[in-house]
C-alpha cells in the first residue's frame, strides 16, 4: 500500500512540476525571440507568438529535410522541443502543453504541419478529451495540420470531421469536431487559392444548425467556428429570407446578448462572432444592424463584457480594413496591411458620431460607462485614423465629461482615454487640448445630461455621495500637481500612470497595453523627480481613496530608487509642513499622515531645524475644525513625541540642541494651550522629557518650572473655582486641601521636581526673580501651592545656594500668605518655615517684626491666622531659628495666646497654636514670664493702646496673666512696670475685656502690697491706684463696675486702707436703686420679653452680690470708721435678708461675717444681735445654704463674745431669740448643722 501511495504522490508531482517546466523553456524561447513578456496568460502569450514565428524560422531555414540531424549528430531545437511537447502531452496532457505546441506548429505550418500529418489520429483524440480548453487548442492544431492538405486528404478529413459532428453520443466530441471544422474552414478560405464553395457551404449550414442545440456547449463551439469562419472569408449563406441566413443569424446573436439565459462566454463569443463578420465580408449588408444592436445591448455590472463590444465595435466598423482578419500566429496588428479590395465598408464615422452624440451623454450610467470604453477602444485601435484624427477635440470633450462620473472605472477608463487622445494630437493639438482639459477640471464644470423617467440618479452605492462634482478630485489634484510645475501638458502623463483600477490587469483591460504607455510616461516625468516626489509623497496619504490609489501608482512608477525619500526629505518636509495649514481639509490631512510617517524614525539633525515650526503648527491643526484632520494630527503628534523623547535620550550637543528648541514650544504654546488634547499631549512630552534629559533640563529650569506651575492652574477645571465660590468655609477649606493634593501629584510638579534635582546656584539667580513674580501675580490655587512646595524643595536641594535668595522668597511668601483660601495661607507658612533656615538673621527679624506689626495693627482675622501659621511653621520646623529670635517671637506668641476665641472663625485652633509655641520655647510659663518680662510687657502695652477693642482686651488679658503668675514676686522695676502699664491701661473709655485689666490691677496690689509700701522710681503710689480704681467704679456699665468694686475690694482688705466713705458712696445707693429696680419689677410679663428681663433679674442679682461682698471685704478697721456707718450697714444687710432671694441672702450672710470679723465695738453688739436675729436665716428651711451661713454667722458672734468675756453685751432677750432659732436648728437634716446648733445652745443656756 506504502508503494501505490508513493507512486500517486509521485503522479502528482510530476503532473504539476512538468507544465510548469514547459512554460520555463516556452520563457526561454520567447527571450531567444528578442521579446520580453513574462505573462503566463495564454492571450497574452499569444502577442509573442509572431516574434518567435520569426525566430522558429531561423533555427529551420539551414536544415535540408524537415526533420534530419545536423551535421554534428545533434537534432534541432525546435523538433527536441516538439518532441518533449509531443511526450508531455501523451504521458501528463495539460493546457499550458498544449498551447506550448500549437503555438510551434502554428508560427510556422509549412515546415512543420507535415510531421503531423501521419498523427491526425493523435490529434483527433486530443479534441476528445473532458476539458473544453484542451479541445479547443487542439481543434485549433488540428485545423493548422488539415489546412496545409490538398486534394482528396483535404476532402477525406474534412467528411470526417462532419461525421464526427452528427455523432450525438460524445457531445465532447462533437464540440471538438465543430470547432475544427471552423479553424479549418476559415484558415482554408483565408488562402489565395480558389475556394472549395461546396465544402465551405456544407460547413458553414452545419455549423448554424447547432446554433439552437439545447446543449450550450455546441452552441458556443457553432458561435466560435461561425465567427472564425466570417473573420477569414464570406459566410456562403443567403443575405436573408428564408432558413439560415445572415440576418438570421444576426438576429440570433445579437438576442443572446442581453439574455439573461446565456453564459457570460457565449454572450462574449456571440459579440466577437458580430464583431468578425463584416471583417471577412466587404460587402454584408447587415454591418449597421450589427453596431447597432451592439451598442443597444448595454446592461448593467457587464462591464467586462463592454471590453469585448468595444473590440467589436472597432471590428465591424472599419470592416475589411481591420487587423482581426490577420493570422495571428504570423502577423502582430501593426504588422497587418489590409488587401487592396474594392469594396470598402469602412463606416467608422458613423460609429464615432453615434457614440459622441448618443451614448456619452446618455443619463444612463451605465451606457455612459459602456461608450466611454467603446471610445477607448475606437482611439486605440484606430489611432491612426482619419476619422480620429479629425475629431479630437470632440473625443476629448466627451472623455472629460465622464471624469466626473461618480463610478470609478468610468473615470479611469476617461483617464486613460484622454491621455490617448493627448498622444495622437499635433503640437497645436496638443497646446489646445491641454489648455481645454485644465481649464475643465479646475473650473468643476459638468456636462449636463437630460433627466427622465428612465434615468438612474442613484447608482449602486453611490448613494449619499456628494453630487458636487467630487467624481472630478483625482484629477483636479493630478491637473494642480502638472500646472505647479509650469507643464500642463504633464497630466495626461499623470493620467497613464494612474491605474489603479483592477480592470486594467484583467485580461481585457491589459489588451489595452497601459502598462507600457505608463513605463513611456514615467521616462518623459523623471526630469520633473525634484517637484513631483514632495507632492506625490503627501498625496499617498489622500483621505480620498481614488487619489490615493491614483498617487501610488504614479509614485510606484516613477520612483525605483529606494532611496529617494532620503534624497529629498528636505523639499518632502517643507511641502509638508507648509500643507499643514491649507485651506482644504484633505490636504491638511494627507499632511499629517505624510509627517506621521516621514518622520518615523528620523534623526535628530534632520529635522531639528523645523521641529518648532511642526509642533506650533500641529498644534493648531489639533484643533481643526474636522475630526479626521484632528485625529490625524493626534497621530502625529504622538509619533513627534516620541521621536522627540528618542531624541532626548542621546547623549552630546544633538539632544541638548533639542531640548533647547523643543522646551520654549512646549512651554509657550503647549501647555497653555486652550485646546484640552494640546494641553495634555504638551504635558505627558514634557514629563517623559524630564525623565529622559536630566541634567540637560537644567538652562531651561528658569523657564520651564514657572511655566509648569502656572499650567498647574491653567489645566485645572474652572468648575473647582465656582464650587469653591460657592461652598462654605468648611467645604471650600476640603476642597482646596484636595485640590493642592491633585496639584502637587500632578505630571507638571513631576516634572518640576525633576528638574530641581539638577539645580545650582549658576540657575538661581533667574529662577527666583520668576518665583517671585509667580507668588504675586498667581491667582491659581495650584500654582501658588505649587510655588510654595518648590520653595520648600529648593531649602532641601541647595540651601547653601539659596541663601542670597530667601530674604526675597520670604518677602514675595509674605505679601501672598494672607490669602482668602486657608490652604494656601498653610502652603505658604509652611515654605516660611522651612526658608528661615536658609536666610540671614536680618531677613527672619524683618520679617518677625512685620508679624508683630501685623498681627497688633490689622484688624482682619486674615492677618492673625497668618501671623499664627507662619510663626508656628517657623517654631515647628525651623526651632533653631525661633530659639535665636526669641525675644521678637514669644512675646507675640504670649499676647496671642489670650485671644479671646471665636469658635465659629476658628480662633480657638489658633489660640492653641500660639500656646504650643509658647510652652515648646519656655521652660514654664512663670520662667518664660520672668525671662521675657520687658518685652512682654512692651507688647502688651503696645496692645492696650491699639485701636482695637479686641486687642485691648487681649492685651488685658495677657497683661492679667503676667501679674498672676507673677504675684508675689514682683519687685522693682518690674513691678512698677506691669503697674505703671495696667493704670495706663486703665484711663479712658470702658471697652470688652477692660474687666481683666481691673482683676490684674487687683491681683497684684493685693499679692504686692508691701513692695508697693517702698518707694521706687517710676512705681505707683498705693493712693494713686485706688484713686485710679475707685474712679473706674463710678463707670455707668454695671458689669464693669462690677469688676472695678470686686478690685478695689481686694486691694482694701490687703492694704487695710481706709475708702470706706468713698465705698459707701457708691455702694449704698447701687444697692438702694437695685432694691427699687426689683420690687418694682412686674411678676408676670409677656413671653416675648421673657428672656431679657430673666437677663436683667440676674444682673440686678450680681450688682447686689458684688455689692455686700464689697461692703464686707471693705469694712475698716477703724473705730471711728465702724462707729459712722456701723448701724447703717447692719440694717442693711438685715433688711436684704429679710426680702432677698436665696443667693442674695448668702451673699448678706457673708458680708455679715467680715463685717462681724472686723468689728470692734462688741459693748454695741446687744442692738445688732437682736435686729440680726429677729429674722434668723437658721430658720430658713428651704435652702440649707443659707442655714449653714446664718449658723456660721451666729458660731462667729458667739466666738467674738467669749473671747472678749462680755457676754453681758448679750441681752437676755436676744439669748432667747438665739435659743429658739438654734433649737430650729436642732431639728435639721444634716447632721453636721444640727450638731453644731445643739453644741451652741447648751453653750448658751450654761451663761450665768
Amino acid at each position: 500500500m506504502s508503494h501505490v501511495f508513493f507512486l500517486e504522490q509521485m503522479h502528482l508531482f510530476i503532473t504539476l512540476l512538468f507544465p510548469q517546466i514547459v512554460l520555463y523553456l516556452r520563457m526561454c524561447l520567447v527571450y531567444s525571440a528578442g521579446a520580453t513578456s513574462t505573462s503566463q496568460s495564454l492571450m497574452d502569450m499569444q502577442d509573442d507568438a509572431p516574434l518567435i514565428g520569426c525566430y522558429v524560422q531561423s533555427l529551420l531555414s539551414n536544415e535540408a529535410s524537415p526533420y534530419s540531424a545536423t551535421k554534428g549528430g545533434e537534432a534541432n531545437p525546435v523538433h527536441i522541443y516538439m518532441d518533449l511537447l509531443q511526450q508531455l502531452l501523451s504521458a501528463v496532457g495539460g493546457i499550458p502543453v498544449m498551447y506550448c505546441l500549437l503555438e510551434v506548429v502554428s508560427v510556422c505550418p509549412e515546415k512543420l504541419t507535415p510531421n503531423f500529418v501521419d498523427k491526425i489520429d493523435w490529434i483527433k483524440g486530443l479534441m476528445n478529451t473532458n476539458k473544453e480548453d484542451m479541445r479547443e487548442l487542439a481543434a485549433q492544431l488540428y485545423a493548422v495540420v488539415v489546412s496545409t492538405m490538398s486534394g482528396n486528404e483535404l476532402r477525406t478529413a474534412v467528411q470526417n470531421l462532419i461525421k464526427t459532428t452528427k455523432d450525438t453520443h460524445s457531445p465532447e466530441t462533437q464540440h471538438g469536431a465543430i470547432l475544427a471544422l471552423g479553424y479549418m474552414v476559415g484558415r482554408y478560405m483565408n488562402k489565395s487559392f480558389t475556394h472549395d464553395t461546396s465544402n465551405s457551404y456544407q460547413c458553414v449550414c452545419l455549423a448554424g444548425s447547432f446554433l439552437d442545440s439545447e446543449s450550450p456547449l455546441l452552441t458556443v463551439a457553432a458561435v466560435t467556428a461561425l465567427g472564425e469562419i466570417g473573420r477569414n472569408s464570406v459566410l456562403l449563406i443567403p443575405a436573408d429570407g428564408n432558413g439560415f441566413t445572415k440576418l438570421s443569424l444576426v438576429d440570433n446573436l445579437l438576442a443572446r446578448i442581453p439574455s439573461g439565459k446565456e453564459t457570460g462566454k457565449m454572450k462574449e463569443r456571440a459579440i466577437q462572432t458580430l464583431g468578425f463578420l463584416p471583417v471577412g465580408d466587404g460587402e454584408f449588408p447587415h454591418q449597421k444592424k450589427i453596431l447597432q444592436g451592439l451598442m443597444d445591448s448595454v446592461e448593467a455590472k457587464q462591464v467586462e463584457l463592454q471590453f469585448t463590444v468595444g473590440e467589436a465595435l472597432t471590428n465591424a466598423a472599419i470592416g475589411s480594413c481591420s487587423g482581426a482578419a490577420r493570422d495571428v500566429w504570423t502577423c502582430t496588428e501593426d504588422q497587418y496591411c489590409p488587401p487592396d479590395s474594392k469594396y470598402n465598408n469602412d463606416i467608422v464615422p458613423w460609429v464615432l458620431n453615434s457614440v459622441l452624440s448618443k451614448y456619452i451623454s446618455s443619463p444612463n450610467p451605465h451606457v455612459r460607462q459602456a461608450a466611454c470604453i467603446w471610445l477607448l477602444s475606437l482611439v486605440k485601435k484606430l489611432s491612426h485614423h482619419k476619422e480620429i484624427q479629425s475629431h479630437l477635440k470632440e473625443i476629448q470633450t466627451a472623455f472629460i465629461s465622464i471624469l466626473s462620473d461618480p463610478d470609478e472605472l468610468s473615470q479611469d477608463v476617461a483617464s486613460k482615454g484622454l491621455g490617448m487622445v493627448y498622444e495622437l494630437g499635433g503640437e497645436q493639438d496638443q497646446q489646445e487640448l491641454v489648455s481645454t482639459l485644465v481649464e475643465t477640471l479646475m473650473t468643476g464644470k459638468r456636462a449636463k445630461h437630460t433627466v427622465s423617467e428612465d434615468t438612474e440618479v442613484f447608482r449602486g452605492e453611490s448613494l449619499g455621495k456628494a453630487p458636487d462634482g467630487q467624481g472630478l478630485s483625482t484629477y483636479k489634484e493630478l491637473c494642480a500637481l502638472a500646472s505647479d510645475l509650469n507643464q500642463p501638458d504633464l497630466v495626461y502623463k499623470f493620467m497613464n500612470l494612474a491605474n489603479h483600477h483592477a480592470m486594467w490587469n484583467s485580461r481585457k483591460g491589459a489588451a489595452f497595453g497601459f502598462n507600457i504607455i505608463a513605463a513611456k510616461a514615467g521616462e518623459q516625468l523623471a526630469p520633473f523627480l525634484p517637484q513631483l516626489v514632495p507632492r506625490l509623497y503627501r498625496y499617498q496619504f489622500d483621505p480620498n481613496l481614488a487619489i490615493r490609489q491614483a498617487m501610488t501608482s504614479i509614485w510606484d512608477a516613477l520612483v525605483t530608487d529606494k532611496t529617494i525619500v532620503e534624497k529629498y526629505f528636505k523639499e518632502i518636509l517643507q511641502d509638508v509642513i507648509s500643507s499643514l495649514t491649507s485651506n482644504m481639509w484633505r490636504v491638511r490631512e494627507s499632511s499629517c499622515l505624510a509627517l506621521n510617517d516621514l518622520i518615523r524614525g528620523r534623526q535628530a539633525d534632520e529635522i531639528i531645524d523645523r521641529l518648532s515650526e511642526i509642533w506650533e503648527t500641529l498644534f493648531r491643526v489639533l484643533d481643526d475644525i474636522k475630526e479626521s484632520v484632528r485625529k490625524a494630527a493626534d497621530l502625529t503628534l504622538k509619533t513627534l513625541s516620541k521621536v522627540c523623547v528618542r531624541m532626548c535620550e542621546s547623549t552630546g550637543v544633538t539632544a541638548q540642541r533639542t531640548v533647547a528648541v523643543l522646551l520654549p514650544t512646549l512651554l509657550d504654546k503647549g501647555i497653555i494651550s486652550n485646546v484640552t488634547e494640546v494641553r495634555t499631549l504638551s504635558i505627558q512630552t514634557l514629563v517623559k522629557i524630564s525623565k529622559t534629559a536630566g541634567s540637560r533640563l537644567k538652562p531651561h529650569a528658569p523657564r520651564l518650572i514657572p511655566a509648569l506651575l502656572e499650567a498647574l492652574s491653567v489645566l485645572e477645571p474652572q468648575v473647582l473655582n465656582y464650587l469653591s465660590l460657592r461652598a462654605t468655609e468648611q467645604e471650600k477649606s476640603a476642597m482646596d486641601a484636595a485640590r493642592l493634593s491633585a496639584a502637587k501629584s500632578s505630571p507638571m510638579m513631576e516634572t518640576i521636581n525633576m528638574c530641581l534635582q539638577h539645580l545650582d546656584v549658576s540657575v538661581l539667580g533667574e529662577l527666583v526673580p520668576k518665583l517671585c513674580d509667580l507668588l504675586k501675580s498667581g491667582i491659581g490655587l495650584g500654582t501658588k501651592g505649587g510655588c510654595a512646595s518648590v520653595i520648600v524643595s529648593l531649602t532641601v536641594q541647595c540651601p547653601q545656594d539659596l541663601t542670597p535668595y530667601s530674604g526675597k522668597l520670604m518677602s514675595a511668601l509674605l505679601n501672598g500668605i494672607n490669602d482668602r483660601s486657608s490652604v494656601i495661607q498653610k502652603s505658604f507658612a509652611f515654605a516660611i518655615g522651612h526658608l528661615v533656615r536658609t536666610a540671614k538673621d536680618g531677613s527672619v527679624e524683618k520679617l518677625l517684626q512685620k508679624l508683630n506689626t501685623w498681627y497688633l495693627e490689622k484688624e482682619e482675622a486674615l492677618y492673625r491666622s497668618s501671623c499664627c501659621l507662619v510663626v508656628h511653621a517657623i517654631s515647628h520646623y525651623s526651632p533653631d531659628v525661633l530659639k535665636a529670635h526669641a525675644g521678637v517671637a514669644l512675646p507675640l506668641a504670649f499676647l496671642a495666646m489670650h485671644q479671646e476665641p471665636e469658635e465659629e472663625k476658628g480662633e480657638s485652633a489658633e489660640a492653641n497654636l500660639w500656646s504650643e509655641v509658647w510652652q515648646e520655647h519656655v521652660p514654664g510659663s512663670f520662667g518664660g514670664i520672668r525671662l521675657y518680662m520687658t518685652e512682654l510687657i512692651a507688647i502688651t502695652q503696645r496692645a492696650l493702646q491699639s485701636q482695637s477693642w479686641k486687642m485691648k482686651a487681649q492685651g488685658a488679658a495677657a497683661m492679667a496673666t503676667i501679674a498672676k503668675q507673677q504675684t508675689g514676686s514682683l519687685v522693682a522695676p518690674h513691678l512698677g512696670m506691669v503697674l505703671s502699664a495696667l493704670l495706663q491701661g486703665l484711663a479712658g473709655r470702658t471697652w470688652a475685656g477692660k474687666e481683666e485689666l481691673l482683676k490684674a490691677v487687683g491681683s497684684v496690689v493685693s499679692k504686692c502690697s508691701v513692695e508697693l509700701q517702698k518707694p521706687a522710681a517710676g512705681q505707683p503710689t498705693l493712693s494713686e491706684v485706688l484713686d485710679l480704681v475707685l474712679k473706674e467704679c463710678k463707670k455707668e456699665s454695671l458689669v464693669y463696675r462690677m469688676a472695678a468694686l470686686r478690685s478695689a475690694a481686694d486691694i482694701l482688705e490687703s492694704t487695710q486702707e481706709d475708702r470706706f466713705q468713698e465705698i459707701t458712696d457708691i455702694v449704698l445707693p447701687l444697692i438702694k436703686k437695685t432694691s427699687l429696680e426689683t420690687s418694682a419689677s412686674s411678676p408676670k410679663h409677656d413671653d416675648d420679653d421673657d428672656d431679657d428681663e430673666a437677663k436683667a433679674r440676674e444682673l440686678q442679682t450680681e450688682v447686689l452680690l458684688c455689692a455686700f461682698e464689697t461692703l464686707g471685704k471693705t469694712w475698716p478697721k477703724t473705730i471711728q470708721t465702724q462707729n459712722q456707718f456701723q448701724n447703717e450697714v447692719c440694717s442693711l444687710m438685715c433688711d436684704r435678708l429679710k426680702l432677698s432671694t436665696w443667693r442674695v441672702q448668702l451673699g448678706v450672710l457673708r458680708a455679715l461675717k467680715v463685717f462681724y470679723q472686723g468689728y470692734s465695738m462688741l459693748k454695741n453688739l446687744e442692738d445688732l444681735a437682736y435686729e440680726y436675729h429677729s429674722f434668723s436665716p437658721t430658720e430658713n428651711k428651704s435652702y440649707s445654704s443659707v442655714r449653714t451661713d446664718a449658723l456660721a454667722v451666729v458660731e462667729l458672734l458667739l466666738k467674738r463674745i467669749e473671747e472678749s468675756d462680755q457676754w453681758e453685751c448679750l441681752s437676755e432677750r436676744s439669748r432667747q431669740q438665739l435659743q429658739r432659732s438654734l433649737a430650729t436648728m436642732e431639728t435639721d437634716s444634716r447632721p453636721d448643722l444640727k450638731d453644731k446648733a445643739q453644741t451652741m445652745r447648751r453653750k448658751i443656756q450654761a451663761l450665768p
